[in-house]
């Protein structure tokens, strides 16, 4: 039997494909790119059947998945799943050349393996649920959300608004933005000092968010139970954010 979606999964999972959506556009360029170069080497190919088979495979996957992104078709993320993977058999199909023989030719091979293997599946788990955000029954869903990230990005005043930023070697430097729906938390993460380029978008029940005052300049904040142990934030955010925290455990 199919679950029945909750009203903040439903949201959540609007909000997720609106973070996921810029992803696939960005990567159309370099996959036109990739298509074209692939389709000169298909044709100018003088390896044997096999492998000049290989490549034409490789060519109808990247074609196939560039017109789905020029469409805007919700598919394309399994291409981009498929051509990573595909990507991944084809450095194991090369192990055997001389130079993956060598020390760096190893290394090439292992860490383009893991990188292959890696983004396809990710784009694979996103796949259905970014499908799935697209269907009809979660249209007032995704405009509900779009409205949410369009004041997360463009509203740059107001009280229901909180920013915060983390600089992590780790985990990389962003900013986050978080709006009081008055039932929710939504929560945009953008890159450090870029405020239109978003990395995540997810809508949280109001007890997901947890903030420690550690007594200092920085606050520990834990989202959804992830913890950002030395969020910086301005002095007027910071007693706002506390503020708002303090109210979800009333």
């Amino acid at each position: 039997m199919k679950k029945e979606l909750t009203e903040v999964e439903r949201l959540d999972m609007a909000a997720r494909a609106e973070a996921i959506e810029p992803s696939v556009s960005r990567a159309l360029v370099p996959l036109t790119i990739l298509s074209l170069i692939l389709l000169l080497l298909a044709f100018g190919s003088e390896a044997s059947f096999r492998e000049t088979l290989d490549v034409w495979v490789f060519v109808i996957i990247a074609v196939v998945t560039t017109v789905m992104i020029w469409q805007r078709w919700c598919y394309a993320l399994y291409g981009l799943s498929i051509l990573n993977f595909c990507g991944a058999i084809g450095i194991l199909l090369q192990s055997n050349e001389e130079y993956s023989h060598t020390f760096l030719g190893s290394m090439r091979d292992r860490l383009l393996f893991v990188l292959f293997v890696s983004a396809g599946a990710a784009w694979w788990k996103n796949a259905a649920p970014f499908v799935a955000a697209q269907s009809e029954e979660l249209e007032k869903e995704r405009c509900q959300v779009g409205q949410w990230l369009a004041d997360l990005k463009y509203r740059e005043r107001s009280e229901a608004i909180v920013e915060f930023s983390e600089r992590s070697f780790c985990t990389g430097h962003w900013t986050y933005r978080l709006l009081d729906t008055g039932h929710y938390w939504a929560i945009a993460k953008f890159k450090i000092g870029n405020i239109r380029r978003l990395a995540n978008f997810t809508i949280q029940k109001r007890e997901a968010i947890h903030v420690t005052d550690q007594r200092g300049e920085k606050l520990k904040i834990e989202i959804a139970g992830r913890p950002i142990w030395a969020a910086e934030v301005s002095p007027d955010m910071r007693d706002r954010l506390l503020n708002l925290a303090n109210e979800n455990l009333k």
